[in-house]
C-alpha cells in the first residue's frame, strides 16, 4: 500500500437529493428493507485503510441505518444504550466484502476498526 495511504479514513454524507440519485444509480437498497422503508435523505461512503476507524460514538442522524461493506473488512464493536446498560450486552461483529450490519446508531454506541491489507469502502443510508 502506497505510505501516502496509511492514515487515511474519511467519512461523507450526503444529503443533496440530486446527489443521491446519482449516487444510487451504483448501488440497490438491500433486499430485506421493504422499498416503502428507506427513506432517501441521507447516503454515506466510508472509505479508511487498515489499523484505522471510528472511535467510539453516537450518531445524531433521524433513522436506524444500514452499511454495506464493499470491500476489505471492519470489525464493529457496540455498547448498549444508556436504558438497557447494565441488562444488554456489548456485542461485536467482523462485516466482510459483501455483508451489511443494520443498526441505529442514535441508540448504540458503536465503533470500527479497520482490519486485514485492503482498502476499506462501506456504502449506507438511513431507512424508517
Amino acid at each position: 500500500m502506497d505510505h501516502v495511504w496509511k492514515s487515511y479514513t474519511c467519512e461523507k454524507s450526503n444529503c443533496d437529493s440530486s446527489a443521491a440519485s446519482i449516487l444510487r444509480q451504483h448501488y440497490k437498497r438491500p433486499y430485506f428493507i421493504p422499498a416503502i422503508s428507506e427513506s432517501s435523505k441521507m447516503d454515506w461512503i466510508f472509505m479508511g485503510v487498515p489499523g484505522h476507524g471510528a472511535h467510539m460514538h453516537i450518531d445524531d442522524v433521524d433513522n436506524p441505518s444500514w452499511q454495506a461493506q464493499i470491500r476489505g473488512i471492519k470489525h464493529w464493536k457496540l455498547e448498549p444504550p444508556a436504558e438497557c446498560y447494565y441488562e444488554c450486552p456489548s456485542l461485536e461483529a467482523i462485516v466482510y466484502p459483501g455483508q451489511i450490519i443494520v443498526l441505529d446508531t442514535n441508540k448504540w454506541f458503536h465503533e470500527t476498526h479497520i482490519l486485514g491489507e485492503e482498502l476499506s469502502i462501506t456504502i449506507g443510508s438511513e431507512y424508517d
